[in-house]
């Protein structure tokens, strides 16, 4: 596989930002193209430093971009960067142009681990016809509960996000987005660890999935919100992804 490391000027985050991008070795014409998203803490390197992402897409054609977004949440803020704007249209648009991607929905994926697990799920689930499949994993599925847990967090949220009445019916909250899906949802392959402090926020969300009757996979596997959790699991995500688990 090759790798790409671009440095950009974002038009929708006004100013400079950093990707990776795993691309095929000999393209075929028929490229798939995972949007990879990373956890609080970590940046566009993290997947690459803390797996072998790269073996493990070599023997596929699937193109793998992994953006940097800080500690945003995957949010828009008034006045300031829109990182969902540039995470759902500018990023996708502009690496189909420079790299010749599919715009295929078919051939879309979007997946992402704790913080990057609930900007997967965001942008998957408020753009439902651009993407397959959604795979969060360990993923913060509920703003409002984390708030209320951590009142440590109380001004960074704000920040971001308003207030918690502000996040309730709206694209931060994962369980009203599932709701309002239908027949064109994307496929939701959703993974924790048992031992992960998410755990059980995960499986209130895979109950509210249950219900609205949407295509989906819970998987719950040992361990907990670490990366030989995520190791494993995103070698399952491309298996999926190169086999065509969703055609």
């Amino acid at each position: 596989m090759a790798v790409s490391r671009l440095s950009f000027y974002s038009k929708t985050l006004k100013m400079n930002t950093s990707v990776n991008i795993i691309l095929p070795e000999y393209p075929k014409g028929s490229e798939k193209t995972l949007l990879l998203l990373h956890g609080l803490g970590e940046d566009e390197n993290a997947w690459l430093n803390q797996t072998r992402l790269t073996d493990y897409a070599s023997q596929t054609d699937i193109t793998i971009i992994m953006p940097r977004v800080d500690r945003s949440y995957y949010t828009s803020r008034d006045g300031e960067s829109q990182y969902f704007e540039y995470i759902s249209q500018e990023l996708l648009q502009r690496c189909r142009a420079w790299f010749h991607l599919s715009d295929q929905r078919s051939q879309t994926f979007i997946a992402g681990t704790s913080m990057g697990g609930f900007g997967a799920l965001k942008t998957g689930l408020t753009h439902p016809k651009e993407f397959q499949a959604i795979f969060p994993m360990s993923a913060m599925t509920d703003i409002v509960q984390k708030w209320h847990e951590s009142p440590k967090r109380d001004v960074w949220f704000k920040g971001l996000f308003g207030s918690p009445d502000q996040v309730k019916n709206s694209i931060n909250d994962i369980n009203y987005l599932i709701t309002q899906q239908g027949a064109q949802t994307p496929y939701i392959w959703q993974l924790c660890g048992t031992d992960d402090p998410f755990y059980d926020m995960n499986l209130a969300l895979n109950e509210r999935i249950e219900q609205q009757g949407l295509r989906h996979e819970f998987v719950a596997v040992s361990g907990g919100h670490e990366w030989v959790v995520w190791d494993k699991a995103i070698q399952q995500v491309i298996k999926l992804i190169d086999e065509n688990a969703f055609a």
